[in-house]
């Protein structure tokens, strides 16, 4: 598995930030979206080195389009809509030509934080669909399994703050997520679809609870 947040995306880890640039790197574009993570925060608006970015505030499960800005280190800072306060910041590398997301989610220490990790933007296979998954409920102190519905395990240890490979599968594939403890885990059905990628990112309000929340990338 990948380790996803606060690793950085040298080490291909979900939410990093760590791949050094040298000064005299060439320039070009990359490609960023954020996402709300956290459950019951208001709104946040998004700063790329202090010039706001987000079209709107970004509610709880809610997500920007894909943007464009300029590759390198870049500081991110997600911040409460209404009272204007940091929540948290992320000096965030990327190389030219990357697609990425930057998630704003809670962590075990019982605060707030930020990390981005890399999007594949290749292509499924013909007539299959891809999709990862990204362990994000910081209430769940057991790993995450998961199961194909009516098929198999994709995985039987995902950890906090860590994402999956990604999967080829069937269209219209439904997921079933459980780990130790956990008694509210409703199937994750969203249609994948054949030629399309997804990231699902699970969270819940307690260590009893798993919720799929699937995003298109592609």
């Amino acid at each position: 598995m990948k380790r996803f947040l606060l690793a950085g995306l040298c080490a291909v880890v979900l939410l990093a930030s760590s791949c050094v640039k040298p000064k005299n790197a060439p320039t070009g574009d990359a490609h960023v979206r954020f996402v709300n993570a956290t459950v019951g925060s208001p709104s946040q608006d998004v700063y790329i080195n202090s010039v706001l970015v987000s079209s709107g505030k970004i509610p709880y499960g809610g997500q920007t389009p894909y943007m464009t800005y300029t590759a390198g280190i870049n500081a991110i800072v997600f911040v409460d809509g209404i009272t204007h306060i940091s929540q948290a910041a992320e000096d965030y590398g990327s190389e030219i030509g990357d697609y990425a997301t930057v998630y704003f989610y809670g962590n075990m220490q019982g605060g707030l934080t930020a990390g981005g990790i890399k999007d594949n933007m290749t292509a499924p296979a013909t007539g299959k669909a891809r999709v990862r998954f990204i362990n994000l409920d910081y209430n769940l102190t057991n790993a995450m399994i998961m199961a194909v519905v009516g098929g198999s395990n994709l995985y039987t240890s995902l950890q906090f703050a860590t994402a999956s490979p990604y999967y080829e599968v069937d269209p219209g594939t439904k997921f079933q997520p459980s780990a130790s403890g956990v008694t509210t885990a409703p199937v994750i059905q969203f249609n994948p679809q054949a030629g399309k990628i997804y990231t699902v990112w699970l969270s819940g309000a307690s260590a009893t609870e798993i919720y799929g929340n699937a995003i298109l990338q592609y």
